[in-house]
C-alpha cells in the first residue's frame, strides 16, 4: 500500500468548510437525508440510504440515531458540508444538546415529518435554536406520502411553534433559486424570516434544490482572524489505534495547531497535562502538517510528561486541547446571570441541574442565589458548583440547564477561584 501524500497546509477548500446541525423527531428522515445529499442517491422507503451513515449495529437495527455522526460531502465548488447528525430521540436529547454546543455549528436544520405534524422533540429542538441564537431553516419531508391536508396542518403548526417563541419570525417558502437569499436574510433582516422547504427523499422532490441551495450558504464566521488567537481545540471522538497510539478528532475553533508542537490538554483531573502532537490528517484521511481555525480533523498525540502514560480511558468528549500559555485554570465554582425559561414549580437553593456549556456537560448545583426562590420567566444571578470536578470554563460563555420540565438560559458572569 502506497503511503498517503504529505500536504504542507490544510487547502482552501477546507477552510471553506459549512457545518450544518440536523435536527428533528425521531423517524423525520435526518439520516436519510444527510446520506441522500452526501452520496447522490434517493431512498427506497426502507432505509436503504441511512444504511451508509449510521455506524452502530444498534443503530442499523433500530434505524435510530443515538450518537453524534458526522458526514463530509464535497460539493463541485470545492466546498466542504460537514453535516452533524444529531440525535432524535427523546432519552438522548443530552446528547443532542452537546453536539450543537461543542461543534462550531454555522447553521442548523430542523427537520419535520409532514405526516407526524409537530411532535414535543420538534418543539425542544426550536426552542434550542432560538437559545443558540444560529440561523436555521426547516425541512418538511416524506411529503410523497403525507395527505394535502396533513401537510397544510403540520406547516400551521411549525407557524405557531415559531410565533410562541418569536413573534417576529415568519415562515418563507424555498421554490427556486430566486429565494436562496432568505437565508442570509435571517440572521441579518430584522424581519427574520424562517426559510423552508418541502422535500421527498424516496421521489427525489426538492433535493436537487435543496443541495444547490446549502453549497450557496454564506460562513460567518471571520476564521482569517481567529487563527491569530491561541490555541483551542475540542474533542468530539476518541480513538486508539493499534500501531499509532491515542488519536483524538474534533475541531480547532481559534489558533493554529503544527505537527511536533507541544499543547495541554484536560481537564484530567481537574489538571491539564502536556502533550505533543505526533502526527494529524484532514477529514479525507490525507496526512498535514497544520490545521488553522475553522478546520477540523484528527490528531495522534502522547503525554510529554515522564509520569503520565497518556491512555484512551482519561480523555472524555468534551475536552479541549489549548495553547501552553493559554490560561489553564480550572474551577467547579462560577456565577452566571440565568433566566428561567420554565419550571413547573420553584427554584431554590441546592437546586441541581445539568449544565450545559460548550463542550461542558456536568450536573451543577445553585450554592447562591439573588433571591428566595426563581419561578417561570425570572432572572437573577446565581452561584453554581459542579458535583463531579473542576472544568475549563470562561466567562461571557452561554450556558444552558435542562432537567425534567425545568430549562433556563443565562450567561457565565464570573468566574470563582478555589
Amino acid at each position: 500500500m502506497e503511503d498517503l501524500p504529505v500536504i504542507k497546509k490544510i487547502t482552501d477548500g477546507d477552510r471553506n468548510q459549512l457545518r450544518i446541525g440536523v435536527l428533528g423527531n425521531v423517524d423525520s428522515g435526518k439520516t436519510t437525508l444527510i446520506s441522500v445529499i452526501a452520496n447522490n442517491i434517493l431512498d427506497n422507503g426502507r432505509g436503504l440510504a441511512r444504511k451508509k451513515v449510521l455506524k452502530h449495529n444498534h443503530e442499523q437495527e433500530s434505524g435510530r440515531t443515538s450518537s453524534i455522526t458526522h458526514t463530509y460531502f464535497r460539493t463541485d465548488n470545492e466546498r466542504i458540508i460537514s453535516f452533524i447528525d444529531l440525535a432524535g430521540h427523546e432519552k438522548y436529547y443530552k446528547t443532542t444538546i452537546f453536539g450543537a454546543n461543542c461543534c462550531s455549528l454555522d447553521y442548523l436544520v430542523v427537520l419535520v415529518g409532514a405526516n407526524m405534524g409537530v411532535s414535543l422533540m420538534t418543539r425542544e429542538h426550536l426552542l434550542l435554536t432560538f437559545i443558540l441564537k444560529l440561523p436555521f431553516m426547516i425541512i418538511i419531508t416524506k411529503t410523497d406520502i403525507a395527505p394535502k391536508n396533513v401537510l397544510e396542518n403540520t406547516i400551521k403548526d411549525i407557524e405557531k411553534v415559531i410565533k410562541k417563541y418569536k413573534p417576529e419570525h415568519k415562515l418563507a417558502i424555498i421554490e427556486d433559486e430566486s429565494k436562496f437569499t432568505i437565508f442570509d436574510q435571517a440572521h441579518l433582516n430584522p424581519r427574520k424570516e424562517v426559510p423552508y422547504i418541502k422535500i421527498s427523499n424516496t421521489t427525489g422532490s426538492n433535493i436537487p434544490l435543496l443541495t444547490n441551495y446549502l453549497k450557496n450558504l454564506n460562513i460567518y464566521q471571520d476564521w482569517n482572524d481567529l487563527t491569530n488567537n491561541q490555541s483551542y481545540f475540542t474533542v468530539e471522538d476518541i480513538y486508539l489505534v493499534n500501531g499509532v497510539g491515542v488519536v483524538i478528532s474534533g475541531t480547532l475553533t481559534q489558533g493554529i495547531i503544527n505537527r511536533g508542537d507541544r499543547y495541554m490538554l484536560g481537564p484530567i483531573d481537574g489538571k491539564f497535562i502536556e502533550v505533543t502532537v505526533k502526527s494529524l490528517h484532514d477529514n479525507y484521511k490525507q496526512n498535514i502538517d497544520i490545521i488553522e481555525a475553522g478546520c477540523s480533523g484528527c490528531l495522534c498525540i502522547k503525554s510529554h510528561e515522564k509520569k503520565v502514560t497518556l491512555k484512551k480511558s482519561m480523555i472524555r468528549r468534551g475536552m479541549v486541547m489549548i495553547s501552553k500559555n493559554h490560561d489553564k485554570f480550572t474551577t467547579d465554582t462560577f456565577e452566571a446571570k440565568v433566566k428561567i425559561l420554565h419550571h413547573p414549580t420553584t427554584i431554590k437553593k441546592n437546586y441541581e441541574s445539568i449544565i450545559h456549556c460548550g463542550s461542558i456537560r456536568q450536573t451543577a448545583k445553585i450554592i447562591d442565589i439573588d433571591k428566595d426562590l426563581l419561578r417561570t420567566g425570572d432572572q437573577s444571578t446565581v452561584t453554581f458548583q459542579f458535583k463531579c470536578r473542576p472544568e475549563f470554563i470562561q466567562q461571557d460563555k452561554q450556558i444552558m440547564f435542562r432537567e425534567g420540565k425545568t430549562k433556563g438560559i443565562g450567561v457565565v458572569t464570573k468566574i470563582i477561584k478555589n
